[in-house]
């Protein structure tokens, strides 16, 4: 007689990734990360073995499982700024610039065919937004936009025509006013991001098992191609690790509840 088995599955589900309060490993609150194309998890086990070696073709007669390393691969494709701080190990937060009229800046030495970013300081490194009334001038004269130069003023970048009248080498004026916006920013870091891991089962076949990691630290694995064909994908690593000190397991793993 064939056995029957009845347990196969279709993997699908949803991730969700809380850091800790300030000073525990208590759960901040969950957010779903946006789709995950692919999660799956990694056990392998480093073990010291001995062998019977007396006679004739060495046995196997002792293993002892020294060290068991538990890791993840995380990939997402919904690129928000949240995700590309785990990525690049850093931080988000929100930039305001305050609104300033007749803001004036020199460049020298400016070369032809360039941009030029208005607005750097060492508080931020990528300069101003949101320009208006935008005026270059060289020695007083003020020059023509659209046949001298043009104009980003979203971004708050200057192009200098090669086919104007600013000649090569010259120092040029900006004077501009700039709006009161808020931006988005996510600055690179070398820390890890810790928290605590919910894997919410919604399989299309096969039995539900939602997963918990109450301590994983996330890295990124791999590259982050900006440009392509494809849907950009962040790819990361997830250690799971005992939290020892909160006397919590490494990975939970439940089934859903009945009467």
């Amino acid at each position: 007689m064939a056995l029957s088995y009845g347990n196969q599955t279709v993997g699908r589900g949803k991730v969700y990734l809380s850091t800790f309060k300030t000073g525990t490993h208590t759960p901040a609150g969950f957010r779903y990360v946006g789709n995950s194309p692919s999660w799956s998890i990694n056990i392998t086990s480093d073990k010291l073995e001995h062998f019977s070696s007396d006679s004739g073709v060495r046995q196997k007669d002792k293993s002892v499982t020294l060290q068991t390393n538990r890791t993840g691969t995380l990939t997402l494709d919904d690129i928000n700024a949240e995700n590309l701080a785990l990525f690049f190990f850093g931080s988000q937060t929100t930039l305001a610039q305050t609104s300033a009229t007749a803001q004036t800046e020199t460049f020298p030495n400016v070369k032809l065919g360039h941009y030029y970013q208005v607005g750097i300081t060492t508080g931020n490194p990528t300069g101003a937004r949101s320009l208006t009334n935008v005026v270059v001038s060289v020695a007083g004269t003020p020059k023509t936009l659209g046949t001298d130069y043009t104009v980003d003023a979203t971004r708050g970048r200057i192009y200098l025509l090669e086919t104007g009248t600013i000649a090569a080498n010259a120092t040029i004026l900006v004077t501009y006013d700039r709006s009161a916006v808020s931006r988005k920013q996510i600055i690179s870091g070398s820390t890890e991001i810790e928290g605590a891991l919910q894997y919410i089962a919604d399989n299309p076949d096969g039995e539900d098992n939602d997963f918990y990691m109450p301590y994983v630290k996330i890295s990124a694995n791999g590259d982050f191609n900006l440009k392509g064909d494809d849907w950009l994908q962040l790819p990361l690593n997830v250690e799971i690790l005992e939290d020892t000190a909160y006397n919590k397991a490494a990975i939970y793993i439940d089934g859903q509840p009945s009467a």
